[in-house]
């Protein structure tokens, strides 16, 4: 049952936050006159011994003490003796844990935002040196419209700038609500001030009901739903530049720092680095639709089964960020070459009729209604399917052969 029942092996990433946290409370025992001075001083210095320990790798993690909380809470006590033992005094590991893990969320939300807004530098540099490359726009993976390179890569800044909101969001709302103080559910037996403990985990409220807040896991959805929209956008990016990069577009290559050969093929330049983004895309859906799950059927307030929110949110986070930052190498001005001949050869073939719209659009401006130019324009484009002709091969007898509203003076559009 321990081995089954343990947390310490994945939430002993929450020390930082579960160290932050007591010296908050501590502070506020201390003021209510729960701590002497003496004693907040000895926790104030048996925390960074617990501290130094940790980032120095000697801190022994117990399996038997079950969570981080514990853990730390124990080596606190062997090292300052009866002050580690009323640290707790009030507080309940249910209101400990969602601070810790709130505040953990709030910080990692930062540091995505961080890694959004570097992605989103790197794609505008290589669309400001794609202002006059011109490559088609594709609906339905079929030639559309001529467009230019760099308004495409301008749409993926779109996208990004929603997920920056996304996470910038998900350090609202619920996220700025403190937990700290709320105790097992029904609140602290002790006068502490809930808004100064809020203040110092860097959350803007206190808990506004302490059973919702030993419970409340909104936070964790809100940055997991972040992290799996963000996910959702490095998934078309990275689809279409596997797509860019194949032979038969070949529109842009990418550079080996972000390919991979084959163990047989010696030709083959893979673009792993994308198909990886792509893959892990399902990877982080997966996560947010099972902390759904998980919370779908909790009574209330605090249960065991939110133990297993935490790995959840871990990966998810941990993933999004490899990707933001595997996607930035990939759009480094290094790995990222335009072949602009190749896609110049693309638009010559004249494949697709991309002119099609000029014609429809010339024909309404002539005063030809726009059904009947569309209906015109597809007449024209079965007359070059037919005769094996591009738009830019026509002739004016060519034009007169469709209708007679194609006059000679279209062929300069085309």
């Amino acid at each position: 049952m321990q081995e089954f029942s343990e947390s310490v092996s994945f939430d002993k990433r929450l020390w930082r936050e579960d160290i932050e946290g007591s010296l908050a409370y501590a502070a506020e025992l201390q003021r209510i006159g729960i701590l002497t001075e003496k004693e907040l001083a000895d926790i104030k210095r048996g925390f960074e011994q617990v501290r130094a320990e940790i980032e120095s790798g000697k801190f022994e993690w117990k399996v038997e003490l079950e969570d981080v909380h514990m853990n730390i809470e124990s080596r606190l006590t062997a090292l300052i003796g009866d002050a580690g033992k009323k640290l707790h005094t009030g507080r309940s590991r249910n209101d400990q844990v969602g601070t810790d893990f709130k505040t953990w969320c709030n910080t990692r939300a930062i540091e995505l935002q961080n890694e959004v807004n570097h992605l989103v530098r790197q794609i505008g540099g290589r669309a400001e040196e794609s202002v006059d490359v011109i490559i088609p726009a594709y609906t339905h993976l079929q030639r559309a419209m001529p467009v230019r390179l760099a308004h495409h890569l301008l749409a993926y800044l779109a996208m990004l700038d929603r997920d920056e909101e996304a996470f910038h969001g998900s350090r609202e709302g619920s996220s700025n609500y403190s937990p700290l103080g709320s105790s097992a559910c029904s609140g602290n037996s002790f006068p502490v001030d809930m808004s100064m403990l809020a203040q110092e985990m860097r959350m803007e409220y206190p808990a506004r009901n302490s059973m919702d807040a030993v419970s409340d896991r909104d936070f964790a959805l809100d940055l997991v739903y972040a992290c799996a929209k963000c996910m959702t956008h490095l998934s078309r990016i990275a689809e279409d530049l596997i797509i860019w990069s194949s032979a038969e577009f070949g529109f842009v290559t990418l550079g080996d720092a972000v390919t991979t050969g084959s163990s047989i093929m010696p030709q083959k330049r893979n673009p792993d680095a994308c198909e990886l983004v792509r893959g892990k895309t399902g990877r982080v859906v997966g996560h947010l639709m099972g902390l759904f799950t998980l919370l779908k059927g909790l009574p209330m307030t605090y249960n065991r089964d939110l133990q297993e929110d935490k790995e959840a949110v871990f990966d998810a986070t941990d993933q999004t960020l490899a990707c933001l930052r595997v996607m930035a190498l990939v759009f480094a001005k290094e790995n990222f070459k335009v072949n602009k001949e190749r896609i110049q050869a693309h638009l010559d073939s004249g494949a697709g009729y991309m002119e099609a719209m000029n014609v429809a659009d010339w024909l309404v401006l002539q005063g030809v209604p726009f059904r009947d130019g569309h209906d015109i324009t597809g007449r024209l484009v079965k007359y070059c399917e037919q005769n094996k002709k591009r738009f830019a091969d026509l002739t004016a007898a060519d034009l007169a052969a469709v209708d007679k509203r194609l006059k000679p003076e279209l062929l300069k559009e085309l």
